[in-house]
Order: structure tokens, then C-alpha cells, then sequence
């Protein structure tokens, strides 16, 4: 198994946490689903109370990186695979305490609604279906507000 170090007092302490915030807000949602995945794994090995419950450092973790997949799989042209991940990391993320950890979450969460909203969602997955929907060649993708 790959050390992914010990973990942090809370997430936004490590500097994998920023550094995948920079690369989210860039646009780079593979890369900081990586950076983000290496610091979630090394909160495993944080007290139990804080690692897994609902709105925990683990769960808030993995919804950034859930919601970056989702941002991930749309610009690659997989309407259906972004709604499944974005799903998921709404239930985590909506589950944390808003501003968290630097993040204004609710923010983060209206906008990456109104991102899916104005993409029509539902349509790029029928069309997807239809096998006659193609990837957007460029959009604004959602930044992280501060919080």
C-alpha cells in the first residue's frame, strides 16, 4: 500500500489540500482529483470520530473530489457519468457545515448546480444515449469560493 503520510488536524492543514484547490480552480479536475485522493487516504488515519461521519474530513474530502470527477467526465463528453458523480458529491458535500475548511460549500454547491443547470443535464444524457452528443469544446467551469 502507498504512504500518503500522517494525517492532518483537519484537511485544509495539509498542503495537498491547496494544491488541489489550485488545480480544481484551474480547471485541472483530473489532477486534483489525484491530490485530493492521496489526502483522503491519508485521512484514514485520523481519529475515527472525525473520519467518516456524515460531514466528517474524509466525506468532505471525497465529495471535492467527487464533484472534480463529475467536472471531469462532462468535459470528456460523459453526461451520465458526470450526473452519477455529481449526485454523490452532493450528499457528502451538502452534509458539511458551510464555510468549511476555507470553503464556502453552499456557494460551491449553487454553483455547481447552476453549472449542471445551465449544461441542461438531463438533455446531454438523452442525447448521450442517442449517441449524438459531443463534449463542450470549452465553458466556465465552477471555481471554489472562499469561505
Amino acid at each position: 500500500m502507498k504512504d500518503h503520510g500522517p494525517p492532518p488536524p483537519f484537511p485544509s492543514a495539509d498542503p495537498r489540500f491547496q494544491a488541489a484547490r489550485a488545480h480544481f480552480d484551474a480547471g485541472e479536475f483530473f489532477e486534483a482529483h489525484e491530490v485530493w485522493e492521496s489526502l483522503w487516504h491519508a485521512l484514514a488515519g485520523a481519529p475515527a470520530e472525525g473520519r467518516e461521519r456524515t460531514g466528517g474530513d474524509r466525506r468532505f474530502v471525497q465529495g471535492l473530489i467527487q464533484l472534480a470527477v463529475s467536472f471531469e467526465h462532462w468535459r470528456r463528453g460523459n453526461p451520465r457519468g458526470a450526473r452519477g458523480q455529481w449526485e454523490k458529491a452532493h450528499e457528502k458535500l451538502v452534509a458539511c457545515a458551510s464555510p468549511r475548511d476555507g470553503v464556502d460549500v453552499a456557494g460551491l454547491l449553487a454553483e455547481a448546480d447552476a453549472f449542471y443547470a445551465a449544461a441542461d443535464l438531463p438533455n446531454a444524457e438523452a442525447a448521450q444515449r442517442a449517441n449524438a452528443w459531443t463534449a463542450p469544446v470549452a465553458g466556465e467551469y465552477p471555481r471554489i469560493p472562499r469561505g
